[in-house]
């Protein structure tokens, strides 16, 4: 009696777990963690492990394609780390592996939104391409299939890994690149240009009324990537603000979350060098003239929202954007 009573306990919490939870797998992801541009383009950053958590889709025979899932500030707790296991279910019943990449947890951060200085994006991106380089060798993913999709601060490591020498710093010349890029929110400042890119399509998804992250400059950061041969699309959501797509997160102004709204930057990354500041050309900035100016920009406080009808139109266009990049059947 007393094991018929435990076996149907286990049935009970196996049908109330998260289809997710049943069939993650965690896969350590050799790293490093710059804390500079510097840094990262020159090796020069720590070691470090980081983890990404594998989910394949049911049934799944052959190589499948996979995107990576890169979070934002808030990381993988609370209402994010739910929407961003949402997205990889979706992920899975399109026949797409989702492996998402926590480069906050094994270094012992819970969130960066109202402190960015506690790890640059720098880690954030080396963890990406390090992710590649090991889902690439894994032998049940198509490594010529390989995306990336990013909210907010993971958004702007989404574009960023657009780019052929943050690519060429963390992978060889013949490892794979990234074959599309869906980019939530994403944070543009400062922008990053590059003498190449590696040509895939890119998805934008962005609330009009983002006060966080305003729509202008990702707009302009995405016409640059179409101007360097990226196609991409790019799809504003009228009266809509940051998080639309987090269902359960933070509702109205944030007061505390650190914004770089009011600054205007552009880094020329194959030379290393600021080459605009408030949309005027600069030469010969230091990088401590830079911190300082990007310190005299940086502000709090802004307005957050779920948005359930973008959210739904965001889930139709990030399918048909997957289905023609990955060539999916059905």
């Amino acid at each position: 009696m007393a094991r018929a009573l435990a076996m149907a306990a286990a049935m009970v919490l196996a049908l109330a777990a998260p289809a997710w939870a049943r069939a993650e797998e965690r896969i350590a992801i050799p790293s490093e963690t710059p804390g500079s541009m510097g840094e990262y383009l020159h090796h020069a950053g720590p070691a470090a492990t980081v983890v990404g958590y594998l989910y394949l889709p049911a049934g799944a025979k052959g190589p499948v394609p996979a995107m990576i899932l890169k979070h934002g500030s808030g990381g993988l707790e609370g209402a994010h780390g739910d929407n961003i296991r949402k997205w990889a279910r979706l992920l899975n019943d399109w026949g797409i592996a989702a492996f998402v990449v926590d480069s906050f947890g094994p270094r012992g951060i819970s969130g960066t939104a109202e402190d960015q200085g506690q790890l640059k994006p720098w880690a954030d991106l080396a963890d990406t391409f390090s992710a590649l380089k090991v889902l690439a060798a894994d032998p049940r993913i198509d490594p010529g299939r390989i995306g990336v999709i990013g909210w907010s601060r993971g958004g702007g490591v989404a574009m960023q890994a657009a780019l052929e020498t943050a690519r060429l710093a963390v992978l060889a010349p013949t490892d794979p690149k990234f074959a599309a890029h869906v980019i939530f929110y994403g944070a543009s400042e400062p922008q990053y240009r590059d003498r190449a890119t590696d040509g895939a399509p890119m998805l934008f998804l962005h609330g009009e009324a983002d006060d966080y992250v305003p729509m202008a400059t990702t707009r302009e950061f995405a016409d640059w990537f179409k101007s360097m041969g990226d196609p991409v699309t790019f799809i504003g959501y009228p009266h809509a603000y940051h998080d639309f797509d987090v269902e359960g997160g933070h509702e109205g102004f944030a007061r505390g979350v650190e914004t770089a709204r009011a600054c205007d930057a552009v880094i020329d990354l194959s030379i290393g060098h600021v080459v605009r500041l408030d949309h005027k050309p600069v030469s010969g900035l230091s990088p401590s003239a830079f911190a300082a100016y990007f310190r005299s920009c940086t502000g709090t406080g802004a307005d957050l929202g779920y948005d359930g009808a973008a959210r739904a139109d965001a889930i139709v266009q990030v399918r048909a954007f997957l289905a023609q990049a990955f060539h999916l059947q059905g």
